[in-house]
């Protein structure tokens, strides 16, 4: 194994860490005295997915998950998911609303939420980070509709 790899692998393997304490503390500290269904014939409804179709940051902004109505939004390398159905996670109140309605390249990168880091530059990633950004939007494509991409974006990476 040399060091390029031994880094990535450590990477995700904080990656994974972190979802899993996240994970965690959600369930354990935030509404711990919530009543859970137990009707598994139960589904919850979304909204139609998003219209396909490109989006300014500023359109972007309106689908932070704050309107229920609307589908949830968020961007990584320009490219634009609907991850409403991930609503637990990206909706009002989630661990990783604060990456809706945003590119959040940065921060996918990164593996963060800090406020310095939500955002698209990509432009001083180590290849680490790159690494870690090309996962999550490799994910986010195996789960998520992509609906478009950002007309007036800042993300300036070309990987």
């Amino acid at each position: 194994m040399n060091l390029s790899s031994a880094i990535t692998e450590l990477s995700w393997m904080r990656v994974a860490i972190a979802l899993a304490i996240i994970y965690l503390a959600r369930v354990l500290f935030i509404n711990p005295g919530e009543k859970r269904s137990t009707n598994d014939d139960e589904e919850e409804t979304f909204p139609e997915p998003m219209a396909k179709g490109d989006l300014t940051l500023a359109q972007l902004r309106e689908y932070d998950g704050r309107d229920e109505t609307k589908p949830i939004l968020l961007a990584a390398k320009g490219i634009i998911f609907d991850v409403t159905r991930g609503r637990d996670f990206y909706g009002k109140g989630g661990p990783y609303n604060a990456f809706t309605g945003i590119d959040c390249s940065r921060a996918l990168g990164k593996v963060s939420l800090e406020e310095e880091n939500l955002c698209a530059d990509v432009s001083d990633f180590a290849a680490s980070e790159r690494d870690a950004l090309n996962g999550w939007v490799a994910k986010f494509e195996d789960k998520y509709p992509v609906v478009g991409k950002v007309t007036d974006g800042k993300y300036n990476g070309k990987f």
